[in-house]
């Protein structure tokens, strides 16, 4: 029994530090999209029927690295800020929330720009698979019911000439 007492001690030991690392990896993950770094920026626009244009700030995640984590622990982003997910070559997709405190409004972009599924007010933490309903090329994801604000909808076209040369579309 004497001998049994210091590896307990050594793996409660071992079990807390690991325990303190983890929360203090967590606590300085990125809360915001400006805290993401390693990101591509760019900018892209969106054309109503109205022939209104919105534009947005965005992050781009192109490799399955960034693609995988997405906007994972982001708490809030600003009305012009999102993230555009990068799919080359085209293909069906499903998105879903985990680890992804905020509601987000998810745009499905055919490649030719145009927006052909909106999923809406998505519920944070979920691990529903939202499927794109059809092949596309690029995903925008923008803070939850900003597309019935804006009058963003099925059909608008996304514009991304400013950034397809640096996305290797």
């Amino acid at each position: 029994m004497i001998t049994r007492k210091p590896h307990f001690y050594m793996f409660f030991i071992i079990l807390c530090s690991c325990i303190l690392f983890f929360l203090s990896e967590t606590a300085a993950s990125a809360k915001t999209l400006d805290d993401l770094q390693n990101l591509e920026k760019g900018s892209v626009s969106i054309k109503l029927d109205s022939n209104e244009s919105i534009e947005f700030k965005v992050l781009i995640a192109e490799s399955n690295k960034d693609r995988r984590k997405g906007l994972m622990h982001i708490e809030s982003m600003q009305e012009n800020q999102g993230m555009l997910f990068v799919f080359n070559p085209p293909r069906k997709v499903s998105m879903w929330m985990r680890n992804t405190p905020m509601t987000l409004d998810i745009l499905f972009i055919d490649k030719d720009g145009k927006i052909i599924n909106i999923e809406k007010n998505t519920t944070p933490y979920s691990t529903k698979a939202l499927s794109s309903r059809g092949t596309i090329q690029w995903v925008l994801e923008i803070a939850g019911g900003l597309s019935e604000k804006l009058g963003i909808k099925t059909g608008d076209v996304l514009l991304l000439d400013s950034i397809k040369d640096r996305v290797g579309e």
